[in-house]
């Protein structure tokens, strides 16, 4: 049996990562293109699916102001106690739920957004129908989900599969599985949306030196639960085979880095 590489299995230690090394590395510069498509108006309703540790909620919620309200939903408690820690007093309601049964009311939000958690549904079609039933007439629906897999993963996911398990590989692959946009247009279709379109963004990712976010990612992933009990030669010489090729692309101490992102947009 595989190697199983799951966000359902989250410590509190991932989460505090999450939230220290992915949210301003990768997470804020997407949810930058995210939130500007949503175009948010001041007073909306918004609800936050996958939220994580609530980068998205956050800005949503600077964006609609006191007369508007933000719920975020996500299925790991450890993510959400992070979320409502790093807040900052907004008035934001964390709920614990699955996106394919959503413990929200029909018709209860005038937009939806989804960042970076379509591609590792285990029901797209149920996710996406509980998004579309929670929506007012007419809501709107805003989602993204990485586009082309970038050299650096690529090689990060050989490596693993070279030194640890090919499943492993397989986790970071998936993160990248989602980088058609008619995917994105078909599925929502058949959910019933409507007036909907997908494209595809570049976000610019600034990275820390390679090393140092070799191991950061690792360990703000699930993949951590893996490598981490790996023998101490074998991390070696993952990490040898993965820090000089990512060297060679963004530099010693880092650099930026360009990551197609596919945005999606439909109405209930």
């Amino acid at each position: 049996m595989g190697q199983q590489v799951s966000y359902r299995n989250y410590s509190g230690t991932a989460a505090e990562a999450y939230e220290r090394f992915f949210v301003p590395a990768i997470g804020e510069p997407i949810a930058t293109h995210l939130l500007d498509a949503a175009a948010l108006q001041p007073g909306e309703q918004v609800l936050d699916v996958a939220c994580g540790t609530g980068v998205v909620s956050r800005m949503a919620a600077d964006r609609v102001g006191s007369a508007g309200t933000v719920v975020g939903v996500d299925v790991a408690p450890d993510m959400l106690e992070v979320a409502g820690a790093s807040a900052a007093g907004r008035p934001i309601e964390w709920r614990q739920g699955d996106a394919a049964s959503l413990p929200l009311p029909d018709g209860s939000f005038d937009i939806v957004l989804c960042q970076m958690g379509l591609m590792l549904f285990g029901d797209k079609p149920a996710a996406l129908s509980e998004m579309r039933r929670v929506l007012a007439v007419d809501g709107r629906l805003v989602l993204n989900t990485p586009g082309t897999i970038n050299r650096p993963m690529e090689i990060f996911a050989e490596a693993l599969a070279r030194h640890l398990n090919p499943d492993l590989a397989g986790f970071v692959h998936a993160v990248f599985s989602m980088a058609d946009p008619t995917e994105h247009e078909a599925l929502l279709r058949d959910a019933g949306f409507r007036d909907v379109r997908a494209t595809v963004v570049t976000a610019i990712l600034h990275l820390p030196a390679p090393r140092d976010f070799l191991w950061q990612y690792i360990n703000l992933t699930p993949l951590a639960l893996f490598v981490n009990d790996a023998p101490d030669d074998v991390k070696a010489a993952l990490e040898d085979d993965v820090v000089g090729p990512w060297e060679a692309i963004v530099g010693d101490d880092g650099g930026a880095l360009d990551q197609a992102v596919v945005v999606a947009t439909a109405r209930a």
